[in-house]
């Protein structure tokens, strides 16, 4: 056992050992602490050796390509590195070589901006010929002291890295024994600065571009494109080449409209919206395939059909609401006419129909059935109006009798129940019913004709139809006095100098 612990510990410390080396290469601090403390852990003897030579025997030819915020030149140049060289390194290593100060350089790789602690493996930077991206800045943008601006431009070498310059001329025999040197070629004349510099990793774009070639940051949206710019052929056949992109896009947007409003004008001109995709049923949790349920209209919930029509054939409400509850939410949606009907047979939705009708006259105000048997006829009147012609039936029924007393008016009527109440047990029922109706003060006699009215809903202004006095119903008096409409010597005198006539009363002129 004890043989068998030491060689797990020594795997373990061959593992931690290998990563530790793998840290140290790539210059991770922490990832070193760490497998540094477990070989600690494990109180194994660790001998750990660096090899000075390692990072020379990594060095790589490093292509980089060279550009300045001044000339739109891109210059390719190439640099001997090892792979694990951090980018801060890296700067001192171009600023010794060609002079240009370490804040001065911006440094791309791997499609990513550069940061001074990472490594070029960091970047993935492994094989020769890898490439990079330098952008130099200028040192005012970079902010440098003038100190170090001064030197900046003393130390700069630009014959270095601009090939189409030349070499620098040697210099003969004769000149070098008399210490005769040549001066540098002059460079040549810095190239107005045509396109935008990224905000991000200062590089210079093409006027024409959205967004940078580097880093795809967006164009400032300040800059303007030169009204004399012209692009070149590669620029042109880009902005050709978007163009066209963009007009099949908007191509594509008015195919969509146009599918989506003909997919909608095809779901409209359905009574019944079905599912098309599978789901279950939110009332009785069965699985519904597609277009065997029903989606509502209004609020897009969906279920089986048998459960919907049974909602609507147990509903007691004129309007049948959605029936999706949950702990949390109740849908107050109703359902539509037509959804309705298509859940119903004809039977079915002309009972619903009827079931309709009646609930919208029992909550209605000034309603009145027709008194015709089995007729289904009724109507909502104004407190002016005291007769209702029934549309189903014909018969018309006074509506302060309540009765249809056709070819008689409401004195003859009363008249007649009187001397039929002897003999017929119906006229008998309808004046009891009358004489009670006095008593409770449901009805009372006319103060001029002495016919019996009753109370419409609604105000407490009613009219005789025999003599068509105007009768407030609070007082039992006529509403105006001898000489009539007007006349407010007599009557219940409501509303003269202000004062209502009865404290219950309720409008009655």
């Amino acid at each position: 056992m004890a043989a068998l612990d030491a060689s797990r510990n020594i795997k373990e410390a061959e593992d931690a050992a290998q990563l530790l080396s793998d840290a140290i290469n790539s210059r991770d601090k922490d990832e070193a602490t760490k497998h540094l403390d477990r070989l600690l852990d494990l109180k194994l003897p660790v001998c750990v050796k660096i090899n000075p030579d390692a990072y020379s025997k990594d060095s790589i030819r490093l292509r980089v390509g060279v550009a300045d915020a001044v000339s739109d030149a891109h210059i390719p140049i190439t640099v001997l590195v090892p792979v694990y060289m951090t980018v801060s390194e890296l700067k001192e290593k171009i600023n010794n070589d060609y002079g240009f100060h370490p804040a001065l350089q911006r440094w791309v790789i791997g499609k990513r901006l550069a940061q001074d602690k990472d490594t070029l493996y960091n970047y993935g930077v492994r094989n020769h010929d890898d490439s990079a991206f330098l952008f130099i800045r200028s040192a005012q943008t970079a902010q440098l002291s003038r100190e170090q601006e001064r030197k900046e431009k003393q130390d700069r070498r630009i014959d270095v890295i601009i090939e189409n310059i030349g070499p620098r001329p040697q210099r003969s025999p004769e000149l070098l024994a008399r210490g005769v040197d040549l001066p540098h070629p002059p460079p040549l004349p810095a190239k107005p600065q045509v396109g935008w510099s990224c905000p991000e990793c200062t590089f210079l774009n093409k006027p024409t571009r959205p967004g940078c070639e580097m880093c795809s940051t967006a164009r400032p949206e300040n800059y303007i494109v030169p009204d004399l710019y012209q692009p070149d052929q590669t620029e042109t056949r880009r902005l050709q080449q978007e163009e066209l992109a963009s007009l099949q896009y908007e191509q594509s947007l008015i195919e969509e409209r146009k599918k989506n409003f003909q997919e909608l004008l095809e779901t409209d001109s359905q009574s019944l919206v079905g599912n098309t995709d599978q789901l279950d049923c939110a009332i009785c949790f069965c699985t519904i395939m597609p277009g065997e349920g029903a989606v509502l209209r209004e609020c897009l919930h969906s279920f089986c059909r048998e459960c919907l029509k049974e909602t609507v054939l147990n509903c007691t409400d004129a309007e049948v609401a959605c029936p999706y509850r949950d702990d949390a939410y109740s849908c107050n949606c109703i359902l539509q006419d037509r959804e309705i009907k298509s859940l119903l047979s004809q039977d079915e939705y002309q009972k619903f129909l009827e079931l309709r009708l009646n609930i919208a006259e029992s909550r209605s105000e000034n309603s009145y059935h027709c008194k015709t048997p089995d007729c289904a006829g009724w109507c909502i009147f104004e407190d002016d109006v005291n007769e209702f012609t029934c549309d189903i039936c014909n018969e018309t029924n006074c509506i302060l009798c309540k009765a249809i007393h056709k070819g008689m008016n409401c004195q003859e009527y009363q008249d007649d129940l009187r001397v039929r109440a002897q003999n017929d047990d119906a006229a008998r029922q309808t004046t009891q019913m009358l004489d009670q109706l006095l008593k409770n003060g449901e009805a009372m006699n006319c103060p001029k004709c002495q016919v019996i009215v009753q109370k419409k809903d609604g105000c407490d202004w009613i009219c005789c139809l025999m003599c068509k006095t105007e009768i407030c119903w609070v007082t039992k008096q006529a509403r105006w006095g001898p000489k009539g409409t007007g006349d407010t010597s007599g009557g219940c005198r409501c509303r003269v100098n202000g004062v209502i006539c009865h404290p219950q009363c309720q409008n009655c002129h």
